[in-house]
């Protein structure tokens, strides 16, 4: 671990006193996340120019922003993605009244709902809308983004979701005269995402291997073409400020972060990647020492993250992606979320961190010590690939078929949590029958606790959707959730995690797991305690 962390730091420091600046030519299209959930590409395959996808086609890092703008001019862009799903939750009374229905109707009531959960599994994900502003030419870009969800006219006016102005940035490219020498350099508050399992996107569990940074800094990037091989290289800088809520653990965090990467004939993409957030800011007035483990003793804390990845697209032959990381904390529970990891941000951030998302068990015993090993992997086949090798880009009738998992072994300071294994995988068939028209099936299985097995649960979703021609930036989907649950129930007096759980921080007010003593004074919590059996839901999504 030393050799690559100093590796990448030479490489970090030469590429600061370097002259030439990083190339973003754009980037994928514009994807986001967010506490509730997160949003995805309508289309089955990439549509041409989705309003950032580049030249190059990088993989070694995603990012939301511009297409890349023609020299000269500067010119406004404006691109933006949209979720809106109608959701349903179906229940029962015990004991109805003469004048109440049997059956309950609500919003879901699940235990994969929470995106920052390590249970979350991409079945159904809530509202969500970002919208990107982008005015600039090709040598130099301004960015800013408003992003949001929990749609007020469907809702109510949540404290919190909608985050009005969220990104601002400016990004530039320097022309070089070399053709196979790019070099750019960006600075505001952005988002890079490293360790994406999908082709196109973070994969079906929508999570980062490595990292979703998220900071006020600069990303300096360099790619150098050399016969059929492409050498990228990147270094940042960054910071973020935490709720200053005495109740959240999180401080003042800084943020560095090195990456290396070669790509072969635009069939290989071989990634390394060291991330480390870090808390050294004393004690504020006012702040609530209980919540700390060492009380007014508490030390800096310290979230590092560090592994390899491959992806290997070969046309006919498939897609796949497999990848590993190291992450360790120390005393994490005061680094805040510069770092979103494997469905947590950061190190202590409301139960939203690796310390509740792995570290800690009900007597939270932890104090943000441990380490995870994670293993991901990813693989795709197209039967028109198959058939037709790279002449087809899904244009056309094809059947798709996904197979995915995640494992994830725990070492932490406490005992209820240390060598806990972690499982989860699934598999996603899809039949695109006519330009307009699909049907699909998915599967997941979840095993949150190798010692707890009634803890885990699967789900079955099948769906259909229409759009508007084989590849599209919109789709309408209708599906239907089937939850299979080991142990629905905690029995009377029993040991309350012998059945299946909440998330360790549940969507609020009405999530599973919610109730009127975890939140704001005065909201109702949660409709049961059970968690539901039948979900229903049509989802529309678009980007452009």
């Amino acid at each position: 671990m030393s050799y690559l962390q100093n590796t990448l730091c030479t490489v970090s420091v030469l590429l600061g006193t370097s002259l030439l600046s990083l190339a973003s030519h754009g980037a994928e299209p514009v994807k986001l996340d967010n506490v509730a959930g997160k949003s995805k590409p309508a289309s089955l395959a990439p549509a041409p120019d989705p309003g950032g996808v580049n030249a190059h086609d990088e993989q070694l890092t995603g990012h939301g922003g511009p297409a890349l703008l023609e020299h000269g001019d500067y010119k406004l862009t404006f691109h933006g993605y949209i979720r809106a799903p109608l959701r349903l939750g179906f229940g029962k009374r015990d004991n109805p009244t003469a004048d109440q229905s049997k059956t309950t109707i609500h919003s879901p009531l699940v235990p994969d709902d929470q995106y920052l959960s390590w249970q979350h599994s991409n079945h159904s994900g809530r509202d969500w809308a970002e919208l990107y502003w982008n005015y600039g030419n090709s040598w130099a870009t301004g960015t800013v983004s408003i992003q949001g969800f929990n749609f007020t006219d469907a809702a109510w006016n949540q404290d919190g979701a909608q985050f009005g102005i969220a990104q601002g940035y400016v990004t530039v490219r320097p022309p070089l005269g070399l053709r196979n020498l790019r070099f750019s350099w960006r600075a505001g508050a952005f988002s890079n995402r490293y360790g994406l399992a999908g082709r196109y996107d973070a994969g079906e569990f929508d999570t980062y291997l490595f990292g979703r940074t998220h900071s006020m800094g600069e990303l300096r990037k360099v790619e150098i073409d050399y016969k059929d091989f492409t050498f990228k290289m990147e270094h940042g800088l960054g910071a973020v400020r935490p709720d200053p809520s005495k109740y959240n653990t999180s401080r003042f965090t800084l943020l560095h972060h090195g990456h290396l990467g070669v790509r072969f004939k635009k069939m290989f993409d071989f990634g390394a990647h060291y991330l480390t957030s870090w808390s050294q800011e004393e004690s504020r007035d006012g702040e609530d020492l209980t919540v700390l483990p060492a009380g007014d003793e508490q030390p800096d804390g310290r979230l590092t993250v560090i592994g390899p990845e491959i992806k290997a697209d070969l046309g006919r032959f498939g897609y796949y992606y497999l990848g590993y990381s190291y992450l360790k904390a120390v005393h994490a529970v005061t680094v805040g979320p510069a770092i979103e990891v494997i469905h947590a941000k950061g190190g202590g951030e409301f139960n939203l961190g690796v310390s509740d998302n792995y570290l800690n068990g009900p007597s939270r015993q932890s104090g943000g010590n441990g380490t995870v090993h994670t293993v991901l992997a990813q693989t795709e086949h197209s039967l028109g690939k198959i058939l037709k090798g790279d002449e087809f880009w899904g244009q056309g009738m094809d059947v798709v078929l996904k197979l995915y998992a995640m494992y994830n072994a725990v070492g932490s300071d406490d005992p209820d949590m240390d060598k806990v294994n972690r499982l989860k995988y699934g598999t996603d068939l899809t039949y695109s029958a006519l330009p307009w028209l699909g049907v699909a099936a998915r599967y997941d299985r979840l095993q949150p606790n190798s010692r707890i097995p009634q803890q885990s649960f699967s789900i079955f979703s099948p769906r259909v959707f229409v759009r508007s021609q084989w590849v599209s930036h919109e789709q309408i989907s209708l599906q239907y959730s089937r939850y299979l649950y080991n142990q629905r129930s905690c029995a009377e007096g029993a040991d309350r995690r012998q059945c299946v759980q909440p998330a360790s921080a549940p969507p609020l007010p009405d999530g599973f797991g919610a109730t009127s003593l975890n939140q704001d004074a005065g909201n109702r919590g949660a409709p049961s305690v059970v968690p539901d059996n039948n979900v229903f839901s049509i989802t529309a999504t678009m980007w452009w």
